[in-house]
């Protein structure tokens, strides 16, 4: 998929920046619940998440403008049974002066893509019922959708 108002980017070294950036505007890409403002990670930490190998983040940036339109991350995560290695989907966000415009897509064939250059061929997302954007999205896409209700429980250690 190829868009000629967006141009996906991965984040690679030197672009801990963006990782700020969507903190301070987490506001835009949520769907309103989410505070207005989050603290960013610290250097040390945005350094660790774009060098991680397993952890892929793109953004959509809009070509127009030059601002981040959309972004989408998420990590290899190794499983015990059908295939080792597996893209989890962790957090997909569309600005909120993007939306309709098919970021969303756009997004999900970046970390696709991205996911096929790494020889991964599988993937999964988790998200609720009452999401029906994401559900839309991700049907849309031709995800199959797991029967039941499942749920996501947050950990702290």
């Amino acid at each position: 998929m190829v868009s000629d108002r967006y141009r996906m980017h991965r984040l690679r070294s030197g672009d801990e920046w963006v990782l700020g950036t969507l903190a301070r505007g987490n506001a835009r890409f949520g769907d309103g619940s989410e505070q207005d403002w989050l603290p960013p990670l610290g250097s040390e930490e945005a350094s660790k998440f774009v060098n991680d190998p397993r952890t892929v983040c793109v953004v959509a940036i809009d070509m127009a403008t030059n601002h981040i339109a959309g972004f989408v991350y998420g990590c290899i995560l190794y499983r015990r049974h059908t295939k080792l290695e597996h893209m989890c989907i962790y957090e997909i966000g569309v600005d909120i002066d993007h939306r309709k415009e098919g970021v969303g897509p756009l997004l999900l064939e970046g970390i696709a893509g991205e996911a096929r250059r790494m020889g991964i061929d599988r993937g999964f997302v988790i998200t609720s019922e009452s999401n029906r954007e994401a559900v839309k999205l991700y049907s849309d896409f031709g995800a199959s959708r797991s029967p039941g209700n499942d749920l996501l429980f947050g950990l702290h250690f």
